[in-house]
């Protein structure tokens, strides 16, 4: 089991760097970087952080074919393997419906569309220089697979078709046998061996020895993960539609002090991995045996980002040992 962590970009770019250098001297494999308007620039804490580390992998995404063309997808990933050859990572997926939203665009066909985007980026990656149609002038350090992020069904096939890897939908943590069988039926069904094929879940985390605080640390995050459910996951989970409404219309305005009064406590342990060291250890351990290749661990990590990938370190280290 790989094990890695997001990092959203939604502090300075110094302490970007300051956790990027401290993960790659720790045990993970790869910092994911969230991609939201709201945020840092992708582009700029991709880099910022491939400067201070060696080993570690920098995953962009997920970035969205709705935001970028795909051939800026492929030129930002390709330009990132000359500051950190070899340790590129690309995940493409719908994006948020309601962030999209808020920037006057209609997700629409996302599973078509994600199916394109890919398509496009695998062949400017491929495509000479010379040969005619859309390409780039240089050629990537190295191998950048292709990740998609998925939720739901369709998009956890389409990813077993056409990916090097998946990274599940965290909204999928309270079951997460479903998308991985999901997966693993679909790869078989298109004649593609697991061996070249990694199913990664991404699961919210907080750690802190006090575990309310790391619970309340989280709560935002987890209002983003259910005000994005598919219809009929609220159904299938029996959330009442004024939770959803309020949920959304406290993302949308950016009001994370007031979400925590939305948030049901229940969905916290539905949708993340929060608590003290043992709790956060007791749910790891579960995970292990679900059939995953990786699970990516973000969103806040807890109260205090530095502290909390120390912590998990230690626990991660004491699974695999």
């Amino acid at each position: 089991m790989r094990y890695s962590v997001e990092i959203p970009p939604k502090d300075p770019v110094w302490r970007l760097q300051i956790y990027a250098h401290l993960a790659d001297s720790l045990s993970f494999h790869t910092i994911w970087l969230s991609d939201h308007y709201y945020n840092r620039n992708i582009a700029v804490a991709a880099t910022a952080m491939s400067i201070v580390t060696n080993r570690i992998r920098i995953g962009l995404g997920i970035m969205s074919p709705y935001l970028y063309h795909p051939a800026l997808m492929a030129q930002l990933a390709a330009t990132l393997t000359e500051v950190a050859p070899g340790r590129v990572a690309l995940g493409v997926g719908a994006g948020d419906e309601t962030a999209l939203e808020s920037l006057g665009i209609a997700r629409s066909r996302p599973v078509e569309k994600v199916r394109e985007a890919v398509k496009s980026v695998r062949d400017i990656f491929q495509r000479g220089a010379e040969e005619e149609g859309v390409g780039l002038d240089f050629k990537p350090h190295g191998h950048i697979p292709l990740y998609i992020a998925a939720q739901g069904q369709r998009m956890l096939r389409l990813s077993a078709e056409i990916g090097d890897g998946v990274l599940i939908n965290t909204s999928w943590l309270f079951n997460p046998q479903k998308p991985v069988s999901i997966v693993r039926d679909h790869l078989a069904a298109v004649g593609r061996g697991g061996g070249e094929f990694s199913a990664e879940l991404e699961a919210l985390l907080s750690i802190h020895e006090d575990a309310e605080k790391a619970r309340k640390t989280v709560k935002p995050y987890v209002g983003v993960v259910i005000q994005g459910l598919s219809p009929s996951m609220i159904e299938e989970l029996g959330i009442e539609d004024d939770v959803i409404r309020r949920i959304r219309l406290m993302v949308r305005a950016r009001m994370w002090l007031e979400i925590h009064k939305v948030v049901p406590d229940e969905m916290v342990e539905m949708f993340a991995i929060s608590g003290a060291p043992k709790d956060v250890r007791r749910r790891l351990e579960e995970l292990a045996g679900v059939g995953l290749d990786g699970l990516v661990l973000g969103g806040p990590l807890g109260p205090t980002p530095r502290k909390a990938l120390i912590m998990l370190d230690k626990i991660l280290k004491g699974l695999s040992g």
